[in-house]
């Protein structure tokens, strides 16, 4: 089936929110890499008998945030589409009888696209989002439809989910367990919802940037749905795939001092009766700041 360059433009730019919303990242070695951390190697853990406390502590963290995503269309020849991104975020943590309330702020966001993707569309900065963090999850507060069609606003929940994780009470290397996160957002104006499975296991100290930390491994699984009219197109879309992260912990400052996401997703699209597929391969790299 042969597709205009319009329709290919759209649901290329559709593939690179949808993709935003469930989580993003930094670039293969081909790719061109706004910051150097994303091609650094992490540091191995180092496996030993030690248990670890970590707490959030409450106070504000800022984090220079690189991403890529590679976009590869499966019902051609290949074609990619290249998309990378880098920002600055911060976190302000204050402490409650309840839990922590939280408030996230995204006050740089530049993308530069290559291919059929085109320009993005500028969005007005900051994009700030509150709420509240316990050992259940995070409650977010105040949301309006058009703050969950802001793609800066979905691309920031997905990273507020990243960076507040309900650790246990003891970390000791080996340890492993389970939780799920479900995210309700608007790409391009397409309502998605999104759920991941997410395995979490310690693997033990390690240092970072000269300073000592606790290393952990996550796996992830994820599914997104999303249905909803785009450009006067009914569009479709099913996404499935799977992940990585490496996490890096600092239990003094209570502080994620680096964080490191791979994803690779498979993505179904139907618009308009027409149907195709793409992959995107992506990666996201955090870097505290301050």
């Amino acid at each position: 089936m042969i597709f205009s360059s319009n329709h290919e433009r759209l649901f290329f730019g559709v593939l690179l929110l949808v993709a935003c919303t469930t989580r993003s990242s930094p670039p293969p070695a081909s790719a061109p890499s706004p910051a150097s951390p994303i091609n650094q190697v992490p540091p191995a853990a180092v496996p030993g008998a030690g248990t670890w406390s970590f707490r959030y502590q409450p106070g504000i963290a800022g984090y220079q945030v690189t991403r890529s995503a590679t976009i590869t269309r499966l019902d051609t020849a290949g074609n990619a589409e290249l998309s990378t991104n880098i920002g600055h975020e911060s976190v302000t943590l204050d402490s409650t009888d309840l839990g922590i309330n939280f408030v996230g702020v995204v006050d740089s966001f530049t993308t530069t696209t290559q291919g059929l993707i085109g320009p993005v569309q500028p969005t007005q900065l900051p994009v700030q989002i509150s709420g509240s963090f316990t050992p259940g999850g995070l409650t977010i507060t105040g949301q309006t439809p058009s703050e969950k069609c802001n793609p800066v606003h979905s691309v920031l929940i997905a990273d507020l989910y990243n960076l507040l994780v309900p650790f246990p009470q003891q970390l000791s290397p080996g340890n492993s367990w389970t939780d799920s996160v479900e995210v309700r957002s608007c790409p391009a104006g397409i309502p998605t919802l999104s759920h991941t499975k997410r395995v979490f296991t310690v693997g033990g100290e390690a240092t970072y940037d000269g300073r000592p930390a606790v290393m952990l491994q996550r796996v992830d699984t994820t599914h997104a749905q999303g249905e909803g009219g785009l450009q006067q197109h009914r569009v479709a879309i099913d996404a499935h795939g799977t992940g990585t992260a490496v996490y890096y912990l600092d239990v003094t400052s209570g502080r994620i001092i680096h964080l490191i996401t791979n994803q690779t997703l498979t993505l179904g699209i139907t618009a308009s009766s027409r149907q195709f597929q793409l992959r995107q391969d992506s990666k996201q790299d955090f870097g505290i700041v301050r």
